[in-house]
C-alpha cells in the first residue's frame, strides 16, 4: 500500500472530526500508524520511505500531494480510494486517529523529536533529508508504550 493512500484514509476517517489536518500534522499521524503497525504486525503499513525533514518525520510523496495547502488544513479525501484499506491497517489508522488527533502539528513535531527517537537517531541538520530505515523505527515503537485501540468513533 502507499502512504498517500494511508494519508486520504486518514482524512476520510478524521475531517468531521478535526478542523487541524494540515500537510504536516497528516505526516506525523502517518510516522505514528507506521511505527504501530510494525510494532503490531512487523511489517510496514506503507512502502513510502520516511525522511527527517527539519520539522520532524515526513513521507515525501504525501508531502508533495499536499503541499499547495500549505499551512492551511487539507480539504477533503478521494472516495474511490478509501476501499483499499486492510482491516488490519484500519484498526491501527483509528488508533492513531484516536490517540494523536487531539494533538496540534507542533506538538506532534515535539514527540517526535524526543532524544532517542527515530527522527533524532538520523537528523542531522540543515533540513536535510534523510532516511528513517524502517527497522529503526521498529525497534523504537516495539520499546514504546502500548497504544490503546478504541472503538471506532469517527466515519
Amino acid at each position: 500500500m502507499d502512504a498517500k493512500t494511508v494519508a486520504n484514509y486518514m482524512l476520510y476517517i478524521m475531517s468531521d472530526a478535526f478542523d487541524d489536518l494540515t500537510n504536516m500534522k497528516i505526516n506525523k499521524l502517518l510516522y505514528f500508524a507506521q511505527g504501530y503497525h510494525l510494532r503490531k504486525y512487523g511489517k510496514p503499513l506503507f512502502d513510502d520511505t520516511i525522511e527527517a525533514w527539519g520539522h520532524g518525520p515526513v513521507v515525501p510523496a504525501v508531502y508533495e500531494a499536499y503541499k499547495q495547502y500549505g499551512d492551511k488544513p487539507i480539504e477533503g479525501y478521494e472516495a474511490n480510494s478509501i476501499g483499499n484499506i486492510t482491516p488490519e491497517a484500519e484498526e491501527v489508522l483509528y488508533g492513531v486517529a484516536r490517540e494523536y488527533g487531539r494533538y496540534t502539528a507542533s506538538a506532534l513535531r515535539n514527540m517526535t523529536h524526543v532524544v532517542g527517537s527515530p527522527w533524532a537517531q538520523v537528523y542531522r541538520g540543515n533540513h536535510a533529508h534523510t532516511e528513517i530505515p524502517v527497522d529503526t523505527i521498529q525497534r523504537y515503537f516495539n520499546e514504546s508504550e502500548d497504544l490503546t485501540v478504541p472503538e471506532k468513533q469517527f466515519k
